[in-house]
């Protein structure tokens, strides 16, 4: 894909690459996929690698799914500090 910024957009619209869109049962075996590995520990980035999916729609089809998301802070302070 070319970077040049000077050429139009409309001339460089030719070289996107579009994903198809997920729908129906396609969608829900991915919902059912994401939301097992993420309770088994894996990171949304990481599905989203795995997957070849953005990081917001990898996080999308986890609520959909109605996965409880984890916080962001990595591990808990220890409780002697």
């Amino acid at each position: 894909m070319s970077t040049d910024l000077t050429t139009p957009p409309q001339e460089r619209r030719d070289e996107l690459i579009r994903r198809p869109r997920r729908r129906g049962e396609d969608r829900e075996q991915l919902h059912q996929v994401l939301a097992d590995a993420y309770n088994d520990g894996a990171s949304i980035r990481a599905l989203a690698a795995e997957h070849d999916l953005s990081y917001g729609l990898a996080r999308t089809l986890l609520l959909e799914a109605k996965v409880e998301l984890r916080n962001r802070r990595r591990r808990p302070k220890a409780a002697d500090q």
